[in-house]
Order: C-alpha cells, then structure tokens, then sequence
C-alpha cells in the first residue's frame, strides 16, 4: 500500500477516535463548534486552492473538491472542539498564547513535513508561515465566536 493513503486513514481513525473524548455534556457546544470551523475553513481553503497558492495531488473527493476533505471539513473542525472546549479562560494572557500557539504549531508541524514528503500537499505560492498565521487567526475566530454563541462572559 502507498504510504499517502496510509497516512489519510490513519488520520482518520484518530479523528473519529478523539470524537470520543468529547465530554458528554459539551456535545451541543462541540457541534456547533464544528460547524462553525468548517464553514471558515472551507471558505479559506477554496480561497487557498483557487488562487493556486497550494495544491492537493492526493485527496478524497477529487472531482468535487480541489481541497482536502479530511483536513478541511473534518480533522480541524475536531481539533478546534477541543481547543475551544478546554481552552484555559481564566489563566494568564501568556499562557492563552502558549495554549494557542501550541495548537498552531501542532497543526502546522505536521504539514510541513507532509508536505516535504508526502503528495497530500503541495506548496505552490504558499509558506509554512502563512499556514501558521492562518491557523492562529482562524482558531482566535473560532475562540471569538464560542464565547459570543454561548454568552461565555456573562457567566
């Protein structure tokens, strides 16, 4: 079996695995979490695709979609639960952005060196540090909107 393949549904796996780790009294919040980010990623990674700044040479849905499915509609959509939900609301500032930064840097690690090794993804007019910037944003959007649904502050 090809390794990108391997790679795809072993990621898959894990994210339907850590689906179950969502704690029960948060699956309301969690969905519409995950709605949420999907909706921004999809925007940003039909943006990302269509202005040719990355490409993805193998990937599910290849006649539908010029994006990663698994990425964009569903592996970050998960990650972004999790940073929502146990995001540390009243710690420092500077462990608020530890905390993001880590998942910044989680998720963008993983592309870089799939991306040097791998067909999953490739960087055409694209650097590793707009994926880092892009991530941040959209997880602080993501934070922003979560604290807004839910009326966070008020209570």
């Amino acid at each position: 079996m090809k390794i990108d393949p391997l790679i795809l549904y072993t990621l898959y796996g894990c994210t339907f695995i850590s689906l179950a780790f969502i704690p029960k009294d948060k699956l309301r919040e969690a969905s519409i979490i995950f709605l949420f980010q999907q909706c921004v990623t999809w925007f940003a990674g039909i943006l990302a695709v269509g202005f040719n700044l990355l490409e993805y040479p193998v990937r599910e849905l290849a006649k539908v979609n010029g994006t990663s499915f698994l990425y964009e509609f569903f592996l970050y959509p998960v990650v972004t639960i999790f940073f929502c939900l146990f995001y540390p609301k009243t710690n420092s500032i500077w462990r608020k952005l530890i905390y993001i930064s880590a998942f910044t840097t989680g998720l963008t690690l993983p592309e870089v060196i799939m991306e040097k090794y791998t067909n999953l993804i490739m960087y055409i007019n694209w650097k590793w540090y707009y994926t880092w910037a892009s991530v941040y944003a959209t997880l602080f959007l993501a934070g922003i909107f979560y604290k807004w649904y839910f009326k966070l502050n008020s209570r």
